[in-house]
């Protein structure tokens, strides 16, 4: 089933299009060997490669996403599909108490096509956020952004993760 963006996320997403760049940015293309996009990040994360070309990108305070090329989706039926299989892996990895995920949401903002899901759960006491887009710039080539971070680091990293998604851009 396809849901269209809330008014809610559609204002978080208009307020994005209209935030200011990121002062202090650095420019990241991904993938590394055959880059497909660019983004931006704030100049004080970090990235580090991982297995299978995925990349991680980390704030100063431990807060920490993936992103990941997505080759077995190939439309944005797919992509919606996959965010319910991707956050329940990511809360029982993290032996999580009480999951519960919102319906997904898709949209598109300018040439970003994009489908999102947002999950909770308590790990270990601490609240958590659990959060997975699918995204594509071109139809058929998909890729993947994940996090999970207690609930009120998220929060705090909502503006820098609104503007790095509204950084993306494919590379010519």
């Amino acid at each position: 089933m396809k849901t269209k963006l809330p008014h809610s996320l559609l204002v978080v997403a208009m307020m994005a299009l209209l935030a200011p760049p990121l002062l202090h940015a650095k420019k990241v293309e991904f993938p590394a060997d055959d880059p497909a996009f660019t983004f931006t990040m704030p100049d004080d994360w970090t990235t580090e490669t991982g297995k299978d070309g995925r990349i991680y990108c980390t704030a100063p305070d431990g807060f920490k996403i993936g992103i990941v090329a997505s080759p077995a989706v190939s439309d944005a039926d797919d992509a919606t599909k996959l965010l319910p299989t991707i956050l329940k892996g990511m809360a029982d990895a993290m032996k999580c108490e009480n999951y519960k995920a919102e319906e997904a949401k898709t949209g598109e903002m300018g040439k970003l096509s994009l489908a999102s899901m947002r999950g909770q759960c308590k790990s270990e006491g601490t609240e958590m956020a659990l959060n997975a887009v699918v995204f594509s710039l071109e139809p058929g080539t998909y890729f993947t952004i994940v996090g999970a971070a207690p609930a009120i680091v998220d929060k705090a990293h909502d503006k820098e993760m609104n503007q790095l998604i509204r950084s993306i851009t494919a590379v010519e």
